[in-house]
């Protein structure tokens, strides 16, 4: 891979960029679904399901603890810095074996108290520890010959990786290995197993230096999480032949809200990163109305792709129209009409369902995901996700074996 010019090292995310809000993810019901659902009690708990995946692939996941011994944890100050990340994959077999869970039921108890305050719903009405993805645990991969370029996913603040599953799981379907990290005590819970469950701290993230000090972090996390994938253990760690279908010559990356601005903050700092996309990552308020920081970061110029995609909520002069304006051409924003910041998470397809059958009111479901068509905007940013990186990274001159 060739070295380019790095970008600038200030990137930081700006204050108010993401709340602690809370979500899950649902399923398109198909009619005779919903005829299963008149039937269902209406006391019982809902269980949400995702969006079924529409590329060709079936998919697999594989979940691995990794630990960063040349790193003292920035939150605890002692021990190594440990991370849990998804590797989801294209299978070649899943029929009969079960889904993997969205959400470990450790974390689902902890999220379950408040995203049942947060979205105004009786505790214990949604059961999110039974949501499931489309994924197989250890599914054999599909092709296991083939080079498939390798993305990374970094969630918004205090989330979770599991709440960019359905783009995810469409990019995994179409071909791509889409690797997912939480950051350890800054996502809202982290699972290591045997009962143990980091939890989220505060850590200053009410000015712009402590939010700058996270972005930090995260984009130590991901080119560690890079070191990491290109180790023999790592890949020995993994269900047998996929290791060598991870292709890290082309390499892609994209995250929702604080996500976004770690995709940028990554391609400033670390070269191996090919193209970056930022889901409403300068989402702003009546407070901020501008990002000085992604200002500068694209009036220095941008060596490698990297397209913003914003809600409705940001205004239209605010930065996405400065930035179109006066950016190099390898940046590029674009702005979802009849959006809200979490449309680019999995509430997007979750809270439509949850209305009918939770009783989530419609004013909550607009200030999340604002008040166009669900499923026209899962539709929008599956292409749009899955356009942007068939373009940058499955181009013939860039092809693998």
């Amino acid at each position: 891979m060739n070295l380019r010019r790095p970008l600038p090292r200030s990137v930081a995310l700006s204050a108010t960029a993401v709340a602690l809000l809370l979500a899950g993810l649902c399923l398109w019901p198909s009619p005779s679904t919903a005829s299963r659902t008149v039937r269902t009690d209406p006391a019982a708990p809902v269980v949400p399901r995702l969006p079924t995946p529409t590329g060709p692939y079936a998919i697999g996941r594989a979940d691995l603890r990794l630990v960063d011994r040349q790193r003292t944890d920035p939150f605890t100050h002692r021990g190594p810095r440990e991370l849990m990340v998804s590797v989801w994959y294209p299978a070649s077999d899943t029929t009969g074996r079960p889904r993997a869970r969205w959400m470990s039921p450790g974390v689902a108890r902890d999220f379950s108290a408040s995203a049942a305050r947060i979205l105004g719903l009786p505790a214990g009405r949604v059961d999110w520890s039974a949501v499931t993805t489309h994924a197989v645990l250890g599914a054999p991969p599909a092709e296991p010959a083939r080079h498939r370029p390798t993305i990374l996913y970094s969630p918004g603040l205090g989330t979770s990786r599991s709440w960019g599953t359905l783009l995810v799981e469409e990019l995994a379907g179409r071909g791509y290995v889409v690797v997912t990290m939480d950051h350890t005590y800054e996502s809202l819970g982290v699972d290591f197993g045997h009962g143990r469950i980091a939890r989220a701290v505060p850590a200053g993230t009410g000015t712009d230096e402590g939010l700058a000090r996270r972005m930090r972090v995260r984009a130590a996390d991901t080119s560690f999480v890079l070191d990491a994938l290109a180790r023999p253990g790592t890949r020995r760690a993994l269900p047998a032949g996929l290791g060598p279908q991870l292709d890290l010559d082309r390499i892609g990356m994209f995250g929702h809200s604080a996500g976004g601005i770690t995709a940028a903050e990554t391609m400033a700092r670390d070269p191996r990163i090919d193209a970056g996309l930022d889901l409403d990552g300068f989402h702003v308020t009546p407070a901020r109305r501008s990002w000085p920081e992604l200002d500068r970061l694209v009036r220095a110029g941008l060596d490698r792709p990297f397209l913003m995609v914003g809600s409705a909520a940001t205004p239209a002069e605010a930065l996405p129209a400065r930035l179109h304006g006066s950016s190099p051409a390898s940046v590029s924003v674009r702005r979802l009409e009849g959006t809200a910041h979490y449309s680019f998470s999995d509430f997007q397809a979750l809270l439509p369902q949850l209305r009918g059958r939770a009783g989530l009111s419609g004013p909550r479901t607009a200030r999340l995901i604002g008040t166009a068509a669900p499923k026209t905007v899962v539709d929008r940013e599956r292409a749009i996700v899955t356009d942007f990186f068939d373009l940058h990274l499955l181009r013939p001159d860039r092809a693998g074996g």
